[in-house]
């Protein structure tokens, strides 16, 4: 299989529409670039990717050595449009994967070493801490799939949340002026069929710029918080499937709720342990 399969759980999860700003900024006009097992929409002027979308089948993981030989640019996208090796060194951000290698890692063995491949491509990296790449955010998809009682595949839909206050950064070689920004921070959409064979998702948001000035934040840095798939719309300009807001266990507007009981509903929760994860309603 190529690419991302929006039939892959059975009930279709298309990929997400681009809105306004996110639309105008993303290359050939949303153009949907299918890798082995993922696929990517890149935005032109941040020259990395709107999102990242995986199919992934713990039934079929093959353990595949990592080879830190394969980074590249993908020839179709075009090294303009990536964000090369040059931003990565010296510095505290690391050569972040938005598909996990692990995750795309399946199937036959071509197909297992093709994936391992092109999930180094740069147009699948983005300049992540260190502290957060290594950390919790790495763990999200692990700590589903082993709480997971029906078949163990996940659909997973990832990107940066890009600010225009969003500092830029030219290496430490460069000079000002390349237009490279460091995204704000990651978000994560991870849909999957739950034990009364519904589509469930459940969405996550990490902040890694740090407060500058007296300026307030929602977000801790480097906090990860699972939340509404709604706020993944507010923070990113992309639009899902209307009934995939309501597959959210942290989805609060339901008619019919009291007023009281909306102020009290969880609108995020913070992770540091797979017991936080609020899988159900």
């Amino acid at each position: 299989m190529t690419g991302y399969d929006p039939l892959f759980l059975g009930e279709e999860v298309p990929l997400p529409l681009l809105q306004g700003k996110t639309a105008e900024d993303a290359l050939q006009d949303g153009r949907v670039y299918d890798f082995t097992h993922f696929s990517i929409v890149m935005n032109a002027r941040r020259r990395f990717a709107v999102f990242s979308a995986a199919c992934v089948d713990e039934g079929k993981f093959l353990e595949i050595p990592r080879n830190n030989k394969s980074w590249h640019f993908d020839e179709r996208i075009g090294a303009e449009y990536q964000v090369g090796p040059e931003y990565y060194v010296q510095n505290d951000y690391d050569r972040g994967h938005l598909t996990r290698r692990k995750d795309v890692c399946w199937g036959t063995r071509q197909e297992a070493e093709k994936a391992n491949y092109d999930s180094f491509c740069y147009a699948n990296i983005a300049l992540q801490h260190h502290n957060f790449n290594t950390g919790i955010w790495n763990c999200l998809e692990d700590w589903i799939l082993y709480r997971l009682k029906n078949e163990k595949k996940m659909l997973v839909i990832t990107g940066p949340i890009y600010k225009e206050t969003d500092e830029e950064y030219c290496g430490v070689n460069g000079r000002p002026g390349c237009r490279i920004q460091v995204p704000f921070g990651f978000w994560k959409s991870v849909f999957f069929v739950n034990t009364q064979n519904r589509i469930t998702n459940m969405s996550f948001l990490i902040r890694q710029s740090p407060d500058h000035l007296n300026e307030a934040c929602e977000y801790q840095r480097l906090e990860t918080y699972q939340v509404p798939l709604s706020t993944i719309t507010r923070e990113t300009g992309l639009l899902f499937k209307p009934g995939l807001y309501e597959a959210n266990p942290l989805f609060v507007a339901v008619s019919g709720l009291a007023e009281t009981e909306l102020d009290t509903a969880p609108v995020r929760q913070v992770i540091h342990q797979a017991a936080d994860l609020i899988m159900e309603r």
